[in-house]
């Protein structure tokens, strides 16, 4: 019994050295963990797949290096189903670092595709101004944006032709640390086009309740938003890489809890 009592003392160098054993042991060992799709992973992908190719989307990536691993494997799930569907979509972002990183994600997968420049996909690039911007877009989009990423005017995009406001919008994805409200207000509310948001985990409680009253069309959240997309998308991306080490130290650090809480629970009964 006395030697359960030293389970509420574990050298924390021990602690460290277990949780880099559960991060680093995936990408020595093959391993698989079985993906339980949620509801509103489900509603995004539904929502996506009920998409007319008439219209293009908004594809908002305004995320940097510091949320790269969340993210990146959000953005690029999303961008392979557009193109798999051959729906046109708009990368736009609303910091200066965002529009580069849709860049380099979209040139890739555009590979898989076989979808071009221009005709499939483009880049406006950073757009700032935030509720006056979005207010701005949604009733004139060539004047808002003018030219695209690469300093082309909108009017010499070939997929561009013809879109002139939201109403040639079929769908806003916006992914970011955390997603703004904004396009719920200005542009959901009084347009009712859908939204589809990508998060950070650790901010994904205040936007359930977008869910839960339809004002979502779907949400992604973290590494396991990006996975779960995966999986009804059917390969193995960025996001089933890393999920594996996030839930064996996750899973790692509830069973030193639970040994800790035993330790303590033993010595008060020898006290």
């Amino acid at each position: 019994m006395r030697l359960l009592t030293k389970l509420q003392e574990i050298p924390y160098r021990v602690v460290y050295l277990l949780v880099l054993v559960a991060i680093v042991l995936p990408f020595v060992i093959e391993l698989r963990l079985p993906v339980f799709v949620s509801n509103e992973t489900l509603m995004a992908y539904n929502t996506i797949e009920q998409l007319p190719d008439t219209q293009i989307v908004i594809f908002v990536s305004s995320w940097d290096a510091g949320i790269k691993g969340e993210l990146w494997p959000q953005t690029e799930a999303l961008m392979r189903h557009l193109m798999q569907r051959g729906i046109k979509f708009a990368i736009m972002s609303q910091i200066a670092q965002g529009a580069s990183f849709a860049e380099e994600i979209a040139e890739r997968v555009a590979k898989l595709y076989n979808k071009q420049y221009g005709v499939d996909w483009c880049n406006w690039g950073f757009l700032t101004g935030d509720a006056a911007m979005i207010q701005a877009l949604a009733k004139n989009i060539p004047k808002t944006v003018q030219k695209d990423f690469r300093g082309t005017p909108l009017k010499d995009i070939p997929m561009m032709q013809g879109i002139e406001d939201i109403s040639d919008v079929s769908l806003i994805i916006d992914i970011d640390y955390g997603p703004r409200p904004e396009w719920i207000s200005f542009v959901h509310g009084p347009y009712g086009t859908p939204i589809i948001f990508g998060c950070a985990s650790i901010v994904s409680s205040t936007l359930f309740p977008y869910i839960d009253s339809g004002q979502l069309a779907g949400l992604l959240v973290g590494v396991r938003g990006a996975t779960e997309y995966e999986s009804l998308l059917r390969y193995r991306g960025m996001g089933h890489k890393l999920i594996i080490p996030q839930s064996l130290a996750h899973l790692l650090i509830v069973i030193l809890v639970v040994l800790g809480n035993i330790g303590y629970f033993v010595a008060r009964k020898l006290q």
